[in-house]
């Protein structure tokens, strides 16, 4: 028994010393090369909601955002900062969601057609997304 444990200690903790090198290598030279390991990059967008609908209702190709993701989001993108990243201005992207009332932070259904400003995090090395979040644009003409 305790030869088992200290195989599964050995096994645990070289395995999170191998994950703690990788994440701690950097090449240093902001760019987004595959010879880095962990670079994440926060990507703010512009984009009007296009669709929102169940997912596994059809076969869509999505950007997943969330473990539990259950909605897909499509959204028109209209601008990207950083421009060195994966999303591109023009663009549409479908995005999996847990739940479109948490990402919008409301309880109305009408966010299709509507303008937000997103941001997510991007890991360069893994390529994957995470942490996707909304607010609203005011239309300039509407405030006082």
């Amino acid at each position: 028994m305790k030869v088992i444990l200290l195989v599964l200690i050995w096994v645990l903790c070289g395995s999170s010393h191998e994950l703690s090198l990788k994440t701690n290598q950097s090449t240093g030279t902001g760019t987004f090369d595959q010879t880095m390991t962990s670079h994440k990059v926060s990507i703010t967008f512009i984009g009007t909601v296009k669709s929102i609908e169940p997912l596994r209702e059809r076969e869509l190709r999505v950007i997943p955002v969330d473990f539990d993701s259950r909605f897909a989001v499509t959204v028109h993108i209209e601008s990207v900062t950083p421009k060195e990243v994966p999303l591109e201005g023009g663009t549409d992207q479908v995005f999996a969601v847990h739940s479109p009332a948490k990402l919008f932070r409301a309880l109305e259904k009408d966010f299709i057609g509507r303008k937000y400003r997103f941001k997510v995090a991007w890991d360069g090395v893994g390529h994957r997304f995470s942490g996707l979040t909304a607010a609203p644009i005011v239309d300039e003409d509407m405030q006082l």
